[in-house]
């Protein structure tokens, strides 16, 4: 009898494992968790539903309650369910890739919980220093630790790489700091450099070298009691009487690998989404397609990768972006094509089986024919060689253009001093490509706002009227615009053939 009724049981709860319904709430209290008995089945026990309890059960951070920032830290979050609301929110998409990720290379799951220091969880977030991402890479760290960054692609917005490089960087941190991860911590935010600098003052003066003992930056001495508190909030919120909003403990995406370069908005309709959805989830993409170089994958909600997997092995590599036949002119090299196209030289001689870059007039190649503004719109470049008494602020002024366009142009943090004779890229308003263009259609383009991005700023690169752009995307304001968000413009475009 009792075979019969597990079995019952097995086989209800083996139906009922899809059921999940989005907009059931579920509540996560810490203390009436610990205090519930925790299920055993066959000497394992069972993994918690809500995200938090799994986090709660790893938790290893000493909470010095003594510290007058841990205090005055704690004050934000005693009452202020809507602080943990949105705390929660920010958590759904990426918080369970942190943790998984950080429990799998041993670390502390407290680090897990440092984009919601530094970002909120924001892959869009960018600082006045040029540091963006959830884990807010500064574009020379980035690079230190294995971030690429080009016109297609930004690995400091890329969650998946950007979550590795951060947790390889904390975890070298913690070994550079004899094992304190409050110290690596800190260095994490203010730089090694800066806390190692610290630790010899204190020992020069016979002082103790832990966190709470070194003179550190303002901002730094605020960022490890934000964490802490973060932590003390997940374990015990009843005692700053508030409740946590559950997160479910399951992967809100799952990485699909791509055999190469793929169009996104065709992607997205491989995956029965929204072209906006596609780059919510793969932020690090910031044009058209992915990167012909890589990374070859997209992140998909879990209840649609399967889908577009099926719908993906249907189609050949060439499929994957839309290729148009090319006319080779006379002064055409492969290199001008490549710069015209926006696509690396190798590539162009991939896809052409080409040996070596040799081309001749009236020969055909195959181009990418991507959104319409690749063969609408141009952009102008020169560039300017740095010269004594230059700074980010007079070139910005020299050229009619922001500071932030010329640190994301050249991969530069504020922070670094610019040199005497270094060259900066300095990118003119898209001009229209004159000349007729044959077989005229109106095609519709995603364009990712950026940090920064005003619609009067897109609308002038694209040669449009702010107008359009509104009554494109039904903008009541042209101020309610923000980074992350993806505008669609429609532009007149030709194909040769």
């Amino acid at each position: 009898m009792f075979k019969g009724i597990l079995l019952f049981l097995l086989l209800f709860l083996g139906a009922c494992k899809g059921f999940q319904p989005d907009d059931l709430i579920v509540m996560s209290n810490g203390d009436v968790s610990r205090e519930s008995p925790k299920v055993v089945e066959a000497g394992i026990a069972k993994e918690p539903y809500d995200l938090w309890e799994k986090i709660r059960r790893d938790l290893s951070f000493d909470i010095p309650d003594t510290q007058q920032d841990i205090a005055l830290y704690k004050k934000r979050f005693v009452n202020n369910q809507h602080a943990v609301n949105r705390l929660s929110k920010s958590g759904q998409r990426y918080l369970f890739h942190t943790v998984k990720r950080a429990q799998e290379l041993g670390v502390p799951v407290e680090l897990a919980l440092l984009p919601f220091v530094e970002s909120e969880f924001d892959p869009y977030a960018q600082s006045v220093y040029g540091a963006t991402g959830i884990w807010q890479f500064l574009p020379a760290t980035g690079r230190e630790w294995g971030l690429k960054t080009n016109w297609w692609y930004d690995g400091k917005r890329d969650v998946i790489a950007s979550t590795e490089s951060a947790l390889n960087f904390l975890t070298y941190l913690n070994k550079k700091f004899d094992g304190d991860w409050l110290l690596a911590i800190a260095a994490y935010n203010a730089g090694p450099t800066r806390v190692n600098r610290a630790v010899k003052e204190n020992r020069r003066k016979n002082l103790p070298i832990d966190f709470w003992s070194l003179r550190l930056p303002k901002e730094t001495t605020a960022y490890v009691p934000k964490l802490l508190v973060l932590s003390d909030l997940i374990q015990n919120p009843s005692s700053y009487g508030v409740i946590l909003p559950s997160i479910p403990n399951r992967p809100y995406f799952a990485k699909v690998e791509t055999p190469g370069q793929i169009d996104l908005m065709q992607a997205a309709d491989l995956a029965g989404m929204t072209p906006e959805a596609i780059y919510e989830l793969n932020p690090g993409f910031s044009q058209w397609a992915t990167d012909p170089g890589g990374p070859h994958y997209l992140l998909l909600p879990t209840g649609v990768a399967d889908r577009f997997q099926i719908q993906l092995s249907s189609l050949d590599e060439i499929e994957l972006v839309q290729w148009d036949r090319y006319i080779i002119k006379q002064g055409d090299t492969l290199s001008s094509i490549s710069s015209y196209y926006s696509i690396e030289v190798a590539v162009l001689m991939e896809i052409n089986q080409m040996e070596d870059d040799l081309i001749f007039a009236g020969k055909e190649i195959m181009v990418p024919r991507g959104p319409a503004w690749v063969k609408t719109f141009v952009p102008r470049s020169k560039t300017y060689k740095v010269v004594k008494g230059d700074s980010f602020w007079g070139i910005s002024r020299k050229f009619d253009v922001t500071i932030q366009d010329l640190t994301l142009w050249n991969d530069l943090s504020l922070t670094q001093p610019l040199q005497i004779g270094q060259k900066i890229k300095i990118f003119s308003k898209y001009e229209r490509v004159r000349g007729k263009t044959p077989n005229k259609k109106t095609r519709t383009m995603l364009y990712p706002v950026k940090s920064g991005d005003t619609l009067s700023r897109i609308s002038s690169r694209f040669g449009l009227k702010v107008k359009d752009l509104q009554e494109w995307n039904e903008l009541k304001s042209p101020e309610l615009i923000y980074p992350g968000q993806v505008l669609k413009i429609l532009i007149q475009s030709g194909v040769e053939g």
